[in-house]
C-alpha cells in the first residue's frame, strides 16, 4: 500500500469523526455533513498524493470541504431567490418552548446565509482573528466584521441574549454600541 494510501485510512480512521462533526458545523445537517466529507476524502485523495502526513491530509479535506460548503452556498442563494416561487418552504418549523437550546442553535446556524454562517463556524470552531478568516475567505477584515456583526444580530433575534464569558473574543474585537438599525459598532 502506497503512503497515502495508509495516511487516507489513518485519517478516515483517527480523524473522520472530528471532520464529520466540522462539516455538520458548516452545512447544520448530518447527512450532508457527511457527504460533504466523503466527497472532500474523494477530491483530496483521488490524485494519489506523494507523501503527506496526516496533518497536511487533514488540513487539505478541511480546506476542500469548507471550498465545497462555499460554492454550494452560491448555488443555494441563487436558488433560494426563486424557490418560493415554487412551493411553500417548509423548513420554517415552528419551535416550541420545550425545544433546548441545542436545537435552537442548530436552527439558528441555518438561517444565517453561507458567508454568516462560514465566518461565524471560522471564528468560534476554529478559533481564527477576522484577519485570519478574510485570508481564508478571500475577502477583506471588514468584510468578515460585518458577516460576524449580521449573524450575532441574527442568532441574539433567534435566541435571544445568552449570558456567557464576555472576555471570550475579547481580544479580537469589541462592539462599542449597537446603531438603531441593529447593527454593531467595533472598536
Amino acid at each position: 500500500m502506497s503512503n497515502w494510501g495508509e495516511v487516507l485510512e489513518r485519517l478516515v480512521r483517527e480523524r473522520g469523526s472530528a471532520l464529520v462533526s466540522y462539516g455538520y458545523l458548516l452545512t447544520g445537517n448530518a447527512r450532508d455533513a457527511e457527504d460533504l466529507f466523503h466527497d472532500a476524502v474523494v477530491r483530496t485523495f483521488s490524485r494519489g498524493k506523494a507523501s503527506v502526513s496526516l496533518g497536511e491530509a487533514e488540513a487539505y479535506v478541511r480546506r476542500a470541504m469548507f471550498s465545497a460548503h462555499m460554492d454550494a452556498g452560491r448555488k443555494e442563494s441563487s436558488w433560494r431567490r426563486v424557490f418560493h416561487l415554487l412551493r411553500e418552504d417548509s423548513s420554517q418549523a415552528s419551535a416550541s418552548a420545550t425545544v433546548d437550546f441545542r436545537t435552537d442553535l442548530q436552527e439558528a446556524l441555518r438561517r444565517l446565509t453561507p458567508r454568516e454562517r462560514a465566518c461565524t463556524v471560522l471564528r468560534f470552531y476554529d478559533d481564527l482573528t477576522a484577519e485570519a478568516i478574510g485570508r481564508e475567505l478571500g475577502i477583506s477584515e471588514g468584510a468578515v466584521r460585518r458577516y460576524l456583526s449580521d449573524a450575532a444580530i441574527k442568532l441574539r433575534a433567534s435566541l435571544g441574549h445568552i449570558d456567557d464569558d464576555p472576555s471570550v473574543g475579547a481580544e479580537y474585537a469589541t462592539i462599542k454600541e449597537t446603531t438603531r438599525e441593529g447593527r454593531a459598532t467595533w472598536l
